[in-house]
């Protein structure tokens, strides 16, 4: 998995395999990096996921992250450590959509071994029991929670049985989260919800200790309009020009039309001459035969 490091305008790229390894600045540190406290974060790749875990509190796209929490950390975020330093999470290939439970259904119904990408919008669970599960938004109303009516349910016991809703206005295609009166509240990017709040791609939805990432759907291209053929004639500077025979004769351009109808007309002529003067030949043997 690829990194870069930055700090004070220098970046440093570096790579890790799969495994657990120490971040810091202390010599025990697998990834020493100066001014960073020892030991400051735990990273565990396995596959192409990457769980991190910090000693004190740290941020990923300018979300808090309490210590000793474990958060799955996803492709193109960045992590923000003490003194304004900077980690941040490469890509190994272009970006593609986690596969929702639609898809992931409707791949079981049909029988296929891989199920296209779901193009719905997604939440993904980045902490807890759940981390690394992904739901696809694709009803009108999404109730999250822990009992039993909830359409995406946590085992979080921070979590109220009917603790908050994504409402979807396929209209408008936009995404809408709300309370539903929890005692611990929701907070999107940090900030609590007091009323209905639009959901952006890449928000973060914290409920009770969980931790949910909104992936906006994907756009479906835009086709390209075909372009309609305009109707088939001849190319320019060809004049069609008729011959004796009935059929059509090209000349390219206006001015070379009137020699292709004199040299049709020289050949018929010599044609007729040459028929006049076997004729000819004819009666002259006729007459010194009879005579």
């Amino acid at each position: 998995m690829r990194f870069e490091f930055q700090h004070l305008g220098t970046t440093t790229p570096f790579e890790l395999p799969e495994g657990h390894h120490l971040l810091g600045g202390g010599p025990d540190d697998h990834i020493r990096l100066e001014s960073l406290p020892p030991k400051l974060l735990t990273l565990r790749i396995e596959g192409s996921q990457l769980m991190v875990e910090a000693t004190r509190t740290f941020n990923v796209n300018g979300v808090l992250v309490p210590p000793g929490v474990s958060r799955l950390v996803l492709p193109g975020e960045v992590l923000g450590l003490p003194d304004t330093m900077l980690l941040s999470v490469l890509p190994e290939a272009p970006m593609e959509r986690g596969l929702g439970t639609v898809a992931v259904l409707k791949g079981l119904l049909t029988g296929l071994d891989a199920p296209a990408p779901s193009r719905a919008a997604t939440l993904t669970c980045l902490t807890g029991l759940d981390v690394g599960r992904t739901h696809a938004l694709a009803e009108a109303r999404t109730r999250l929670g822990r009992g039993q009516e909830a359409t995406l349910r946590l085992r979080d016991r921070a979590v109220s049985r009917s603790h908050a809703c994504i409402l979807h206005d396929e209209d408008e295609g936009t995404f809408t989260l709300e309370d539903l009166g929890s005692p611990n509240g929701v907070f999107v990017n940090g900030q609590r919800v007091r009323e209905q709040v639009p959901l952006s791609d890449g928000d973060v939805l914290e409920l009770g200790r969980t931790l949910l990432r909104f992936q906006a759907p994907l756009e479906e291209p835009t086709p390209e309009p075909v372009a309609s053929e305009p109707p088939s004639r001849a190319p320019e500077g060809i004049v069609e020009v008729p011959t004796p025979d009935g059929e059509g004769a090209e000349a390219k351009g206006p001015s070379e039309a009137r020699p292709t109808v004199r040299r049709a007309h020289a050949e018929w002529w010599l044609i007729g001459l040459g028929a006049a003067a076997a004729l000819a030949g004819l009666l002259v043997t006729y007459v010194l035969a009879t005579g």
